[in-house]
């Protein structure tokens, strides 16, 4: 096995961010859709107070906590959550589904509670290819007119862009659009690159070329982007990004800082949790296995310290495969999500990375 690369970067005793599927119940029906939302609410959703308590691990761990779904308004106490997360200083992020429930008095209500970011994706630069991505006509529109409702409170947002075989030739032209039409709200651009998970299943991935000369796009574009610019589900950014720099004579002290900032070492299971609708602890949302427990049994910071699998899942040297033997493993650890999508097994190599060790 070869020397790793920068073994320190690591999150064994809490998360960066943890991520509480509040319900699956949401209007829209997209595509990629990891959660296979459903319309209507399940019954054993977390109640109001086991909400509370998570909040409370949450804090505990000093981590962020983001309120995801399906839709989080679909929840009719949300506002009571928020308002309880906040009172315990809770940093909280939140990720509402552009549908009718989605209004200009509450994108305001966010800011004015302190919610720190509101996510919304946009999964193409114009209606026909977003409205088709999502399945409801209407919702690029509707997702200009909260950008627009965003700028006017001085929301900070987060756009999730999913890239897949066919969107991922649009990435320069959405680009272009949040640059002229919603760079003052939108502070982060996240690229998701698909995991074929629930109806993602249906769509097609990217080759590991593709997101090779991807993130050369990336890399370039960032350098002057108005917002960052950042990929999630491609750890192996942080090796090709590592690479540039060395190649540009970065030193290490640069090379170090910087990789904080972009979450070397963070991956599913390391730096990121889920917690889904029913209070079960997975490694990430796209990476439903192994499942490490449950917060109705046991509090969330015991879950993600101690339970055997999720210690396992964050010891890189476990690694099977060509993440095993390459010598990025403990910065980048390649998706986990899609090594398990892909073979079954999180601790295989991930097939999008093109990355021969040692080369």
């Amino acid at each position: 096995m070869r020397p790793a690369l920068f073994p320190a970067f690591t999150y064994g005793d809490a998360p960066v961010n943890v991520y509480w599927e509040m319900t699956l119940a949401c209007g829209l029906s997209c595509r990629h859709c990891r959660a296979d939302a459903i319309p209507a609410r399940d019954e054993l959703e977390l109640s109001t107070e086991e909400g509370k308590q998570l909040m409370r691990d949450v804090k505990s761990m000093g981590s962020h906590l983001i309120l995801t779904g399906g839709d989080p308004l679909e929840r009719t106490d949300l506002w009571e959550l928020i308002e309880y997360g906040r009172s315990i200083h809770l940093p909280l992020a939140i990720t509402p589904a552009v549908t009718a429930k989605l209004t200009e008095e509450q994108v305001h209500r966010f800011k004015d509670a302190g919610v720190a970011t509101m996510g919304m994706s946009l999964d193409g630069p114009n209606a026909e290819l977003h409205d088709g991505f999502r399945q409801v006509p209407g919702t690029f529109d509707m997702s200009m007119r909260a950008l627009g409702w965003a700028r006017d409170a001085g929301m900070p947002v987060q756009i999730n862009t999913t890239v897949t075989r066919e969107t991922i030739k649009q990435v320069p032209a959405m680009f272009e659009l949040l640059k002229t039409k919603a760079a003052p709200p939108v502070r982060r651009w996240a690229l998701f690159i698909l995991i074929p998970v629930g109806r993602g299943l249906m769509l097609g991935s990217p080759s590991a070329q593709e997101i090779e000369d991807l993130f050369g796009w990336v890399y370039e574009t960032a350098k002057n982007a108005p917002f960052h610019v950042s990929t999630v589900e491609a750890p192996h950014y942080r090796r090709f990004w590592l690479q540039r720099k060395v190649s540009e004579g970065a030193s290490l002290e640069e090379i170090e800082h910087r990789g904080r900032m972009m979450g070397f070492g963070i991956r599913d299971g390391s730096g990121i949790v889920f917690v889904s609708h029913r209070g079960e602890v997975y490694p990430a949302g796209f990476l439903p296995h192994p499942l490490l427990g449950s917060v109705r049994e046991t509090p969330l910071p015991e879950i993600y310290r101690n339970a055997p699998a999720a210690v396992r899942l964050r010891a890189m040297d476990n690694l099977e495969g060509r993440c095993g033997e390459c010598e990025y493993r403990w910065l980048c650890g390649g998706s986990r999500a899609r090594a398990y999508a892909a073979t079954g097994n999180p601790m295989a190599s991930d097939p999008l990375c093109v990355y021969q060790p040692g080369s």
